[in-house]
């Protein structure tokens, strides 16, 4: 018999482990090797610690050849195969994703200070090979509700995808930022993050994945009432849709209604990004628009590139006028002016938080008729203030706004919702005591 002892206790134990270590040693770096790239496995010696390839490899089928003694590895990414009509055989990525994909739009926005509701959409998409049923709800601050609390999904097919609105009731609001998230259940699951396929023609595509978090933050913003918005689309800007945060349902023009006149009954006239190289019709329906302004209306043209000179009054694009540091110091020019003290009055802080610029397509030269009422720069630069020009002209408005909107908008910045606000509501009359909310 052999008298059990501490030592004994500990040397068995250690003998133990010390097998079971090499019995699970091969299966434990294959593994950690399946993290790694092709170049990371063949270097020595070979890190024991996980890699970030692992869902690419699973992706990735290998091979290895002989050729005249040497061991040669091919991989190749593993492709499925569509048939699109037009362009016939398409190879795609084979596509490891999620059995439910969520997402909220807008991404991101502001809510008033006195906003009652505000409307959140769940888009809920089902990557299931058969139906799919389950609920979608939202995460709120506390003190918020929504209506409905939980919505039921029921999607019959791979692919399909369905929208789910909420009306969402804000808590007691203040300048700070709130987040609601979208929530999708199903089969036991929750998902909470969707995907866009990114990419362009001849670029394998790409599966761009994001939280499913709506981002908000309280604003004291202040618009005319009862405007009355006609928006014609530029290249792929969202300004339209953010101006729901303003409570503002603008209307989408054509070119039809541009060059036939029809804009009679809108308070304002925005043209979106690059309106005029979006539509080549503009540049000869543009005395319908300057009419429209001559009679009493607002127009707000964003920025554009190229040979450009559409206003009422002479102006010039330049070369290179544009401020792409996004915390370039703002002047406040003219601070009484319409544009920056009514209904909202501007300040510096409202240029706080800008993402990515401050804006390009500035003007380089411009009529005295026009105001320039900001001015900025990048460092070594000349000062520009060709990125807001405002102009009467007969009983309206003229506006050329360079300034990064589009891209500041939809990232739910405050200040730019603010000095948007300004613009839109330029055609009431301040003086006339113009109800604003």
């Amino acid at each position: 018999m052999v008298e059990r002892t501490p030592f004994l206790n500990f040397f068995t134990h250690l003998i133990l482990f010390i097998g079971f270590v090499f019995c699970i040693a091969p299966f434990a770096i294959v593994a950690i090797a399946a993290s790694h790239n092709l170049k990371d496995v063949n270097d020595v010696p070979m890190s024991l610690l996980p890699g970030s390839d692992f869902w690419v490899n699973m992706k990735t089928a290998w091979v290895t050849a002989d050729y005249d003694g040497v061991e040669i590895k091919l991989g190749q990414l593993v492709q499925t195969l569509h048939r699109v009509t037009g362009e016939g055989t398409v190879y795609e990525p084979l596509v490891v994703a999620p059995a439910i994909s969520v997402s909220v739009t807008p991404a991101a926005g502001v809510v008033p200070l006195t906003e009652k509701t505000l409307m959140v959409a769940a888009q809920v998409r089902s990557n299931v090979k058969g139906t799919a049923a389950g609920t979608v709800k939202l995460e709120l601050p506390k003190g918020w509700t929504a209506t409905p609390e939980q919505a039921e999904f029921s999607l019959a097919k791979d692919g399909d995808s369905v929208e789910v609105p909420f009306v969402v009731t804000p808590g007691k609001m203040a300048e700070t930022a709130y987040s609601m998230t979208a929530v999708a259940s199903y089969a036991g699951r929750e998902y909470r993050e969707g995907y866009q396929t990114v990419g362009y023609a001849g670029l394998l595509p790409a599966n761009l994945y994001q939280p499913a978090t709506y981002r908000a933050r309280g604003v004291d913003v202040k618009v005319a009432e009862g405007m009355k918005v006609g928006y014609l689309p530029g290249t792929g800007d969202a300004v339209q849709a953010s101006l729901e945060n303003l409570g503002i349902h603008a209307t989408t023009l054509t070119m039809d209604d541009v060059a036939g006149g029809r804009l009679f009954g809108y308070d304002v006239v925005v043209l979106g990004v690059r309106a005029y190289a979006a539509h080549p019709g503009l540049a000869a329906a543009n005395g319908q628009l300057l009419k429209y302004a001559k009679n009493g209306g607002v127009v707000i043209v964003q920025y554009n590139l190229g040979q450009f000179d559409y206003g009422p009054y002479r102006y010039s694009l330049g070369n290179a006028e544009k401020v792409v540091d996004e915390k370039a110091p703002v002047q406040l020019l003219m601070p009484e002016s319409p544009v920056l003290s009514w209904p909202n009055k501007i300040t510096a802080r409202d240029f706080d938080g800008w993402v990515e610029e401050r804006g390009h397509g500035f003007m380089e030269s411009w009529d005295p008729q026009y105001q320039a009422p900001l001015e900025m720069h990048d460092a070594e630069q000349d000062p520009q203030k060709g990125g807001l020009l405002v102009a009467k002209t007969g009983k309206g408005a003229y506006v050329y706004v360079a300034l990064a909107l589009y891209r500041e908008l939809p990232e739910g910045v405050p200040g730019a919702y603010r000095l948007f606000a300004n613009l839109l509501s330029l055609g009431k009359d301040k003086a006339a005591g113009a109800e604003s909310k």
